[in-house]
């Protein structure tokens, strides 16, 4: 998190702990991006010291450093056999994590995303998201770079049932669970992209073409704030979505890039 509201950080944190089984949760790890909001600094360490179990900690990163990385510096101080990602402000529904464990038991090589519900951003009000035709919505993406929901294909509506896991192209990024060995084994995230954008779409291409595939676990739900203002500054203005995204073409989209710079002539 970097800037975070107070009051959306803490119930994150506070969904996380009341909703896990403390069997399973080994730890939740907590990183500052170096924020500079006053009250994320001695008063988060007071409620984190008084309020929290120990398993919650704070892991402060002393510069800037971005999304990216500051998910890769909670990765490595992680311990426990899956990595769960969340943003700052989100809230967890009740037995939201067994079903993704589960599923990655079943297959240590599946990064098991669960339904992504809304909560308002002005009102704080939790709502669940169901298509017209009562199914829920897969990752996609345009060539141009940009990630969009679409419809599960036919294909992957299992007998019409809502409840299997069905497979999805891309992933919204902000929250997701994956075997920690196997996400080292495939390289993590990528460390060379700054700030934040364009990392989902990188890490869902890096994961179907090394060996793995994206599921969404509709027994499985997650309210997260979409917010209508871009909450992080860039260093020196740069567009670090457009850089982001340029980056990943080139590493994972071989001959297709064309596709994408055709979008993107300025790059």
């Amino acid at each position: 998190m970097h800037n975070e509201p107070w009051s959306t950080l803490l119930r994150t944190v506070h969904s996380v702990l009341r909703q896990s089984p403390p069997h399973f949760l080994q730890e939740v790890i907590v990183v500052d991006d170096a924020s500079t909001r006053e009250e994320l600094h001695g008063r988060l360490y007071y409620y984190f010291n008084t309020r929290f179990p120990k398993k919650v900690g704070l892991l402060r990163l002393t510069n800037r450093s971005g999304l990216i990385r500051a998910r890769l510096a909670g990765a490595r101080e992680a311990k426990g056999d899956v990595l769960i990602f969340l943003d700052a402000h989100c809230e967890v529904t009740n037995a939201w994590m067994e079903p993704l464990l589960q599923r990655i038991k079943e297959s240590r090589t599946i990064v098991a995303l669960p339904i992504i519900d809304v909560i308002d951003a002005q009102t704080l009000q939790y709502l669940t998201t169901e298509n017209s035709e009562s199914f829920f919505f897969a990752g996609g993406f345009t060539w141009a770079g940009q990630f969009i929901w679409i419809n599960v294909p036919w294909n992957e509506r299992k007998n019409h049932n809502k409840i299997f896991p069905s497979k999805s192209p891309t992933m919204a990024g902000g929250i997701l669970s994956i075997e920690r060995n196997f996400f080292w084994e495939i390289g993590a995230y990528d460390p060379g992209m700054d700030i934040w954008g364009g990392e989902n779409l990188e890490m869902s291409f890096r994961v179907w073409q090394c060996g793995g595939s994206l599921e969404t676990i509709p027994c499985s739900r997650v309210g997260h704030i979409f917010r209508h203002f871009h909450p992080y500054t860039f260093p020196e203005g740069r567009d670090t979505l457009a850089y982001n995204t340029a980056r990943m073409a080139e590493v994972w989209m071989d001959e297709y890039k064309r596709l994408f710079y055709y979008h993107h002539p300025d790059l």
